[in-house]
């Protein structure tokens, strides 16, 4: 396929080696398939917020910190820098959580770094060389969906215990690999004590 312009620079830096294919695109950034080293990982390419159908971010970004209270003034103002940390802060708050649970036990993909807007991890398999499919895609008997239920209640459980609410929860951000579901799509976590909105979340 045809390199998509974000991931140009991350070729040529030898960051990833090929670029196999699209794999989803969102309201929030376009998921593609890479090879890093001889392994299959993803590759999110954030959308900036001009193209972003996300709405009422800023209940997300309560309760975040940031860099510096120059960086605050500037988000409240709404000025040329304070759009980019703004920007910057969106995309690292996926980087930060998916680290943060991973280091905690929650099953999420593991993140190898966000270099320019572009967050690299890996891939999660339907152990068969597969990406692995989205809950809402997946027929369960009755018997395996109370077992994955009960396992997503331990990762949520887990997820608050490191200090996170996922914040967009559903069939379409869990996907089910052999062991059972993992949690995706990490920008809109938010602390659990730190954000008012967490307990509806």
């Amino acid at each position: 396929m045809k390199t998509p312009k974000r991931l140009e620079p991350l070729l040529e830096d030898g960051l990833i080696d090929e670029v196999i294919a699209q794999l989803k695109s969102g309201k929030e950034a376009t998921v593609y398939l890479v090879r890093c080293a001889g392994e299959l990982r993803c590759a999110k390419v954030y959308k900036d917020a001009h193209h972003r159908s996300f709405k009422q971010a800023s209940t997300y970004r309560e309760g975040r910190k940031v860099k510096s209270s120059r960086a605050a003034r500037a988000m409240e103002k709404g000025s040329r820098f304070g759009k980019q940390e703004l920007e910057e802060a969106w995309q690292n708050s996926e980087v930060n959580a998916l680290y943060r649970l991973a280091d905690a036990g929650v099953r999420v993909p593991t993140p190898h770094g966000c270099f320019d807007g572009v967050l690299i991890m890996d891939m999660v398999s339907d152990g068969h060389g597969r990406p692995a499919p989205r809950l809402s895609e997946v027929a369960f008997t009755p018997e395996e969906a109370v077992a994955c239920h009960d396992q997503l209640i331990r990762e949520v459980v887990r997820m608050l215990c490191a200090g996170l609410v996922h914040g967009d929860l559903s069939e379409y951000n869990i996907l089910i690999d052999p062991k059972g579901p993992v949690i995706i799509d990490l920008p809109q976590a938010v602390d659990a004590a730190g954000n008012n909105n967490a307990f509806t979340m």
